[in-house]
């Protein structure tokens, strides 16, 4: 006779994740921290006059949206694991990697990622929201570091392609502002 354990003692917990892209914990924290680099939330509403000028829900909703929302980097990573090329996958995955240990983050980041607490090295997603934009402007003007460009764009491309996706009802209407972002910046 065969004894029933517990589910999560069984691993039975793992099994039942929406989500399987095979991003380690410290991997997607990294890649949350990114996405909210990118997209930032825009929270603070600005205030208007009057009762009737006051924002509604959805406004306010819109405000408080970011990147880095529960189920944006997981479907992020999702799909760069399921339709990512092999090579730009195994970029992402190391940039994401150096990004969530101090050192690399270091080697990636240069001084922006000294903090005034001991640990004086910070890890990526522990570094302030403007030191993080500064590190990707970075990364996008050196001429030297086009792996991790590529890496980055390829992260911009998709966060994009998947916060917009949740926004807008078709796929022509997220590529066609995606385009458009991609011409202004």
């Amino acid at each position: 006779m065969r004894r029933e354990c517990h589910p999560l003692l069984s691993g039975l917990r793992n099994r039942e994740s929406k989500y399987s892209h095979g991003l380690s914990s410290a991997e997607m924290e990294s890649l949350s921290s990114l996405c909210e680099t990118l997209l930032p939330s825009l929270s603070p509403i600005p205030e208007l006059d009057g009762k009737q000028n006051q924002p509604t829900k959805a406004v306010q909703a819109f405000y408080e949206a970011s990147g880095s929302q529960t189920p944006v980097p997981d479907e992020m990573a999702e799909l760069l694991m399921k339709s990512g090329l092999p090579e730009a996958v195994f970029l992402v995955r190391l940039v994401l990697w150096l990004l969530s240990t101090r050192l690399g983050t270091f080697f990636l980041c240069g001084s922006l990622c000294f903090g005034e607490k001991w640990p004086y090295l910070e890890i990526f997603s522990s570094i302030s929201l403007d030191k993080r934009e500064k590190v990707l402007q970075k990364w996008f003007k050196h001429r030297f570091l086009t792996p991790i460009r590529t890496a980055f764009v390829y992260v911009k491309i998709l966060i994009l392609y998947v916060f917009f996706s949740r926004v807008m009802s078709s796929f022509q209407d997220s590529m066609l502002f995606i385009l458009w972002y991609f011409h202004l910046s």
